[in-house]
């Protein structure tokens, strides 16, 4: 590492390696700076002993980077060469719909062609027809869409693989040929794939790139000269120090990149001239990972590369407008770790809160020492007849990464009610692919448990636009107020892209890092030394062989049903209340006047997964009201969750309880959740009204403890009232919704049964 370089590159992702390459190229001294390791092929991890340990960022400075931010869990990888070196290997143009909304001018299809050539010729992509022949999850998805009345959108989508002979590459890295072991998602022990650390970053090595792993930029501050300093943790010395550049290319990813200038501009306060569109346009890219367990076939999801085809689905303009839905697959090192979220593992009733990694941790970690001979032994699944698909599509990317002052980590703001038709059209489709393979559809359980989704695909927070009230970084990608700091990663790009993203992260990147080199060297014409040779071989985009049918591709037959109702509650708690006495704290609350009170929708994600799923959860959204803590109309329930009939643990079959976790701001502008529950038992005396309509509440800052207590309670008229707000929708069929209703309420009234009636009958326990 160098105390100055005319330029500095964080992050050696699909942004950053693009950039390291080119500025070498041009002459330009440049030093790289990556918080990860290099990881050569045999030094990814393996083995799930410890199911954290050597894999995640947390922890020992791993692999895998996963962050659970709020309401979205967003993973990453840390390591020379980025998300390259655990991702699928999908390099995918986006359909051209994607530029027509949200994006400066200066892009689209056709302006990004000669960068997409570029960027396809460096990766040498190929689909897997060029390989000696498909494997059976390929040869299945194919059959699998036919029978669904999709084989014009099926395709098999460009990948950047091996296929070839063993030997060096165009740019002289040794690679063997893909020996179909399926281990792309975990790091190719075999260099088949082709990484970033075997093109683009092989170049700027070669062209004398100084390049710096173990080191995380924790700080960017500007130079009264011109240029910046960036403050460097070097992890394999635990010091800190600093660099200085003219230029700085941060290219750390979307929720790294963001992360770390909202921490200059808020926490540092080194670049307060950073403006309001920080954090925002933020988007999943509508990822979204389900499982068909038990498939008629052996679907043999570790042969292969992890992806090899893929299925469009396209509604032109309605909503969802599009989306793509792709085979996955995992390695056999993993195989067991799948299987244990087989509806009838278990795993979920050990992890009651997946989403809490901690538990997870606990739990992964002692079932992965017991899983390889526990799934054959407890018969709960075969690893071979599991189908994994994974889907994305044009979310809203109307997300928002924030700051959370005191601590300067990030939470995510995600709007899952506005985007549920995508996400509820991607259950459909995938429960039709399910069914058309004989297997059963299994969600990702974050999603199935508490609504959170998992993007792979983190995009936006440091959006472009083509005015800076529009966006953090010009359409070059330079931080407006900013001049000489650029940012070149997927945190620029303003919406989902719907396909696989890092083939046009890289092409954007390719397309502003010229523009950048020409202001730096004053040469109008500068271009990438491959470009010619680009040119001459163009890529072909299987993508575009899709036919579309003129009203869009079918529906999914999976039809989406839901059941919704409004409920209405009213009560008081009390402040600063030291004891778990719910009725004192409503007493003092009463004589203190500090009412609460709340009104809810609540809305099935499916009416079938919500009567199967043994948590029975739901979304609610409405108004929450706190007297001396929200405003005098009430606060929005943000991704509120609510929970039907939740059993108690084993050996207490006569209690259940409901759920509510209700996050809302406050009036002061700070993040509580009003949690509370239903104790549905017999307290004595028969009391199945009291138990059904009155909730102990609790409101605690987020992330703190508890500010509040008291009792809530639906009231008889009130009571009435829900009764008419029951509706069933997604179905015109008059059955359909009738059994639906009858199907929901054996399960309302047959739990109370349990728990109030049974227990008095002769022979209970």
């Amino acid at each position: 590492m160098k105390d100055h370089y005319e330029a500095i590159v964080i992050g050696t992702g699909f942004g950053g390696a693009v950039a390291a390459c080119r500025l070498a190229q041009a002459g330009i001294k440049v030093g790289v700076f990556e918080r990860g390791r290099r990881y050569p092929p045999a030094a990814f991890p393996r083995g799930l002993k410890d199911a954290l340990g050597g894999w995640v960022w947390q922890v020992g400075r791993g692999l895998f980077d996963i962050r659970i931010l709020s309401e979205m869990t967003a993973i990453a990888a840390a390591g020379y060469g980025g998300g390259s070196l655990v991702y699928a290997n999908v390099q995918m143009r986006p359909p051209r719909e994607v530029f027509a909304s949200g994006w400066p001018p200066g892009y689209s299809l056709e302006e990004l062609a000669d960068y997409y050539d570029l960027v396809a010729y460096m990766l040498e992509v190929k689909p897997i027809s060029a390989a000696p022949g498909p494997p059976p999850k390929t040869v299945l998805m194919k059959q699998a869409a036919a029978r669904c009345g999709r084989a014009q959108q099926f395709f098999y989508p460009n990948l950047a693989i091996n296929f070839g002979p063993a030997g060096e590459n165009r740019f002289g890295a040794h690679q063997e040929s893909c020996n179909f072991c399926g281990e792309c998602i975990i790091g190719c022990p075999n260099a088949a794939k082709n990484t970033l650390d075997l093109n683009y970053l092989k170049v700027a090595e070669d062209r004398g790139a100084d390049i710096n792993t173990d080191c995380e930029v924790i700080r960017i501050e500007p130079l009264d000269s011109g240029g910046y300093t960036v403050t460097v943790r070097d992890h394999e010395h635990d010091m800190e120090t600093a660099s200085a550049a003219r230029y700085v290319f941060l290219c750390a990813g979307s929720i790294n990149s963001t992360q770390l200038l909202l921490r200059c501009r808020d926490h540092y306060k080194s670049l307060p001239k950073l403006n309001a569109m920080l954090g925002h346009r933020y988007s999943g890219n509508g990822d979204f990972l389900s499982f068909a367990f038990d498939t008629a076939s052996a679907f043999e999801p570790g042969n292969g590369p992890t992806i090899t085809s893929a299925v469009v689905y396209d509604r032109h303009n309605q909503q969802p407008a599009w989306f793509v839905l792709e085979e996955g697959g995992f390695p056999k090192e993993l195989a067991a770790l799948v299987q244990l979220l087989h509806p009838r593992a278990g795993l979920l009733e050990e992890a009651d809160r997946i989403g809490l990694l901690k538990q997870a941790h606990e739990a992964l970690t002692h079932r992965a020492a017991v899983a390889p001979g526990a799934v054959g032994e407890r018969g709960f699944g075969d690893a071979d007849r599991t189908a994994v698909f994974l889907e994305m599509g044009r979310d809203r990317a109307n997300g928002v990464i924030r700051l959370n002052a005191p601590a300067s980590d990030i939470f995510i703001d995600w709007d899952v009610a506005s985007n549920l038709p995508l996400y509820d059209t991607e259950t459909e489709l995938s429960a039709d692919f399910a069914k058309s393979l004989g297997g059963h559809l299994a969600l990702n359980p974050l999603w199935k448990t508490l609504r959170v989704p998992v993007s792979v695909h983190n995009l936006g927070g440091c959006p472009m636009g083509a005015v800076e009230g529009e966006g953090v970084v010009d359409p070059f990608g330079e931080v407006f107020e900013y001049p000489g700091l650029y940012v070149l990663d997927g945190s620029i790009l303003p919406a989902a892209t719907g396909a696989n993203p890092s083939h046009t992260i890289a092409a954007v990147a390719e397309r502003n890092v010229e523009a950048a080199i020409r202001k730096i060297r004053n040469e109008a014409k500068w271009r990438a030394p491959e470009m010619d040779a680009a040119l001459q071989h163009r890529a072909h985009e299987p993508l575009f062989d899709v036919v579309v049918p003129a009203g869009g591709t079918a529906l999914p037959s999976t039809p989406p049903v839901v059941l919704s109702f409004t409920e209405t509650l009213n009560g008081f708690v009390s402040f600063g209340a030291a004891a778990v006495d719910y009725a004192a704290a409503a007493r003092e609350g009463r004589k203190a006047g500090t009412s609460a009170s709340m009104t809810l929708t609540i809305t099935t994600p499916t009416l079938d997964s919500f009567l199967i799923d043994k948590r029975h959860a739901a979304s609610a959204k409405g108004t929450v009201k706190v007297a001396g803590l929200t405003p005098a109309e009430g606060a929005a329930v943000r991704n509120g969750v609510f929970n039907l009939f939740v059993a108690g643990r084993e050996g207490d079959f006569y209690r259940r309880r409901m759920l509510y976790h209700l996050p809302f701001r406050g009036a002061d502008g700070a993040d509580y959740v009003l949690d509370g529950f239903k104790d549905i038992r017999d307290h004595g005396g028969f009391d199945v009204w009291s138990a059904t309509t009155t909730l102990y509440t609790s409101v605690r800052a987020a992330g703190g403890g508890v500010v509040a207590r008291g009792i809530i309670r639906i009231g008889l008229a009130d009571f009435v009232k829900q009764l008419t707000t029951f509706r069933i929708s997604g179905t015109r069929s008059l059955w359909v919704k009738t059994s639906g209703m009858v199907r929901f309420f054996r399960l309302f009234l047959g739990t109370l049964f349990d728990v109030f009636i049974r227990p008095a009958m002769p022979g209970a326990v």
